[in-house]
């Protein structure tokens, strides 16, 4: 959001690509606060905005304070992502309740042009807050997020997979959240940390609108993701499903329709694009992926058709999803499609994909999708970063990555890089597209730190197909690259026997390594 620039084109598609600096994959790039500072605004940064490394890109920037503890009695750590307590402090020295306050003074003391990024933490985990908060929502009258019985029965397993994110919790969290009780726990805490985050956007908003920035300047509320709360089954964040990627979006300011809502399909990526064109600044040095909102906003029920994207990785599934103001489609590289009709379905209980009456509504939506399968063609080379690809993150295995380089002795300057440091077994892979079946030879432009085993396996409808330790055919084993430069592997014979998609699995025989691969060359054998 801060560089306008999408996931699915600079390669930043998990938090696990935190193993390298995010700026890495936006080089180059005029982050919002930047940008608008070279154009006059005093730019604030406070609290959590770009998930870390915030302060460069300020002209003031504020972190959060210390997080605050949960009594002994109360404290409750199922794992990472669930994590929930009283906390031994009052509201007003709880960190987000700090951060507002300084937001506050900001407001106060500054009557230049004025960028103010507030990010409030909550409800992010752990959740700890104060008792009054927990209050508010008494067990024995809570009520759980609307589910169904059997809801992931319509869906292709890897879909199962994502949603119980077993390579994050474990197999088994939510029967065993269920079984504990802790399932209705968790969503009490849960709901208890958004209703003092909504408390410290009261305050921030009072301030606003008693300054006089309120009279010709704009606030945007916005959150980074949704949140799961057992919907299909599962638990947290980075899902394709709408209570996972659906956020708050609300956008006031002069010359915009008051209190009026927009049901078109936008993303936060048109928030860098909607603010340039709000205040009649040029564009950035960087090409904007977004489109600007200013439309919308000055006319909320105007005709709009245009479907936004959004791509992740997760559990070794990587997928796009498209979402039109109708319809919501995932489609995994695997090929495996789910699709709702949001205005039936808002829950997304019903999987319409293989209707008939569906395949119209699919065919254009595919159209969005940020990757397809490059044809293999005999004698043809194909650039690796045009492959879709993904990584292993099977449970154990979370922390791997890949991401396209800049590498100079490349054929078109750029590679996939992947980073295999969790432990043997840890892969690359790629989903090709098979035309005609036979035996091939494949030559392949690479270089690995380490001693690598080719597997393949056609794609099949089985969850366990994205694990480290799943049964493939072993093609032929690489070693060691000599030296740091690209060298030139040859595959003896590649055996392809069903047309269709199929996996090629780098697979990693050491604990950590770096691998590069630039392309790959297909030649049939007759």
């Amino acid at each position: 959001m801060f560089t306008g620039l999408h996931p699915a084109k600079t390669g930043a598609l998990a938090n696990s690509h935190s193993g390298r600096p995010w700026k890495s994959y936006v080089a180059g790039a005029a982050t919002l606060p930047k940008y608008l500072s070279k154009y006059g605004w005093k730019s604030f940064g406070i609290g959590k905005n770009f998930h870390n490394k915030d302060k460069g890109e300020f002209d003031i920037y504020y972190g959060r304070a210390k997080e605050i503890k949960a009594t002994k009695k109360s404290f409750v750590k199922l794992n990472p992502s669930g994590t929930w307590g009283v906390a031994t402090v009052p509201t007003s020295k709880m960190p987000d309740y700090i951060s507002v306050s300084q937001g506050i003074k900001a407001l106060e003391s500054t009557s230049e042009s004025l960028f103010l990024s507030l990010g409030i933490y909550r409800p992010h985990v752990p959740w700890i807050v104060p008792q009054k908060y927990f209050d508010m929502y008494p067990l024995n009258s809570l009520q759980m997020p609307k589910t169904i019985p059997n809801d992931l029965e319509d869906l292709p397993v890897r879909f199962q997979r994502i949603a119980h994110n077993d390579a994050k919790f474990g197999p088994g969290y939510h029967k065993k959240l269920v079984k504990t009780g802790n399932d209705r726990q968790k969503v009490r805490a849960y709901l208890a940390s958004l209703t003092f985050a909504d408390e410290q956007v009261g305050r921030i908003l009072d301030a606003w609108y008693a300054s006089p920035h309120s009279k010709n300047g704009y606030v945007i509320l916005w959150s980074d993701h949704g949140y799961q709360l057992s919907e299909k089954e599962g638990w947290s964040k980075m899902k394709p499903w709408f209570d996972s990627a659906r956020v708050n979006l609300m956008i006031a300011g002069p010359g915009l329709t008051e209190g009026e809502f927009c049901d078109k399909a936008v993303s936060l990526i048109d928030l860098y694009p909607t603010l340039v064109d709000l205040l009649k600044l040029p564009q950035p040095s960087q090409k904007l992926h977004g489109k600007s909102l200013v439309p919308l906003l000055k006319n909320p029920q105007m005709e709009w058709d245009k479907p936004v994207l959004m791509s992740s990785e997760l559990d070794g599934c990587r997928y796009d999803t498209v979402m039109a103001n109708n319809y919501r489609m995932t489609r995994l590289v695997t090929g495996e499609t789910e699709l709702y009709k949001l205005a039936e379905d808002p829950h997304e209980f019903n999987n319409i994909a293989a209707q008939a009456e569906s395949k119209e509504v699919i065919e254009k939506l595919e159209r969005y999708l940020s990757f397809n399968y490059p044809v293999i063609e005999n004698q043809r080379w194909l650039e690796a970063h045009d492959i879709p690809s993904q990584i292993s993150s099977d449970f154990g295995q979370r922390g791997n990555f890949h991401y396209p380089e800049s590498q100079a002795d490349a054929s078109e300057g750029g590679l996939m890089c992947a980073v295999l440091r969790k432990g043997v077994g840890s892969y690359l892979e790629f989903v090709i597209k098979v035309d005609e079946p036979g035996d091939y030879q494949l030559k392949i432009s690479l270089n690995a730190q380490g001693p690598l085993t080719l597997f393949t396996a056609p794609v099949v409808n089985d969850a366990t197909q994205a694990d480290a330790g799943y049964s493939m055919s072993k093609v032929q084993k690489i070693g060691k690259s000599k030296s740091s430069t690209l060298e030139s592997v040859a595959i003896k014979k590649l055996s392809f026997k069903q047309s269709g998609l199929h996996l090629l699995r780098f697979s990693s025989e050491l604990k950590s390594q770096k691998l590069k691969i630039d392309r790959l060359l297909f030649r049939k054998i007759e």
